[in-house]
């Protein structure tokens, strides 16, 4: 298993005067994050273009803030993909002090909070299709099957979504170009695996009820959530069918 990449979004009341804020507050970021771009965007812009972005020190993650919604994108190397409590805790880390910067704008009062992870499970590298037919469907002709895409969706605690994605991943040699008549042939193809994508949010609370909101805590809760599936349910998904 190859855990690929990590995102952690937040989602938040429009906050004003963002850039302001951040000036007066960018030593909190510091500990973890290099100097922010601030970009000259005027504040009638759309809410979904990012103000701010900002790297971690070693760039292996950034950080986007616009006026409703912050997201850290991390990519995982130097052994990282190979363990995800590492990874969790680079997650936890990394964002109780993007959580100390945010607090101060919002009061610690969040729509909702969600942690997606994609996932190589490079154990299988052959007819990755097939495998999800056989396991999954119980096809009995899989021959003419060439990609397939499976997503559940499942309630927790009767306010977490959690979303699975399952489809065949063909991997490819260095250097082919889609653009390329024949480059994505079976002859450049060195493996067909499985890729997962592991969606968990408190959204389905944040739809049912117009009371509703949450607090930093909650990432605890989604972060160990996300540890019990990629340790122990997703296995179980993909060879029985079972969560």
């Amino acid at each position: 298993m190859l855990i690929q990449g990590t995102s952690v979004s937040v989602t938040y009341r429009r906050i004003n005067a963002l850039k302001k804020t951040y000036y007066n507050n960018e030593d909190i970021l510091k500990k973890f994050f290099n100097e922010a771009t601030v970009l000259p965007v005027p504040d009638e812009a759309p809410d979904d273009i990012p103000r701010i972005i900002v790297k971690t020190l070693h760039e292996h993650a950034q950080l986007n803030i616009t006026p409703v919604a912050a997201t850290l994108e991390i990519l995982y190397n130097d052994g990282y993909e190979n363990c995800w409590e590492t990874c969790a805790s680079y997650i936890l880390e990394r964002m109780k002090t993007v959580f100390g910067f945010l607090n101060i704008l919002t009061d610690n009062r969040y729509d909702y909070i969600g942690i997606v992870t994609n996932i190589l499970m490079d154990d299988v590298v052959r007819d990755g299709a097939k495998v999800l037919a056989n396991n999954l469907l119980k096809v009995k002709d899989v021959s003419r099957i060439y990609d397939l895409n499976i997503k559940y969706t499942f309630v927790e605690d009767e306010e977490i979504f959690v979303n699975i994605t399952l489809q065949n991943a063909r991997l490819f040699r260095d250097g082919i170009s889609a653009d390329i008549a024949g480059d994505l042939g079976a002859k450049n193809q060195i493996a067909e695996s499985i890729g997962a994508v592991v969606d968990i949010n408190n959204r389905y609370a944040f739809n049912s009820s117009e009371e509703y909101h949450t607090s930093s805590e909650q990432l605890n809760n989604l972060v160990q959530k996300m540890s019990d599936i990629i340790g122990n349910k997703l296995e179980i998904l993909l060879q029985k069918g079972v969560y």
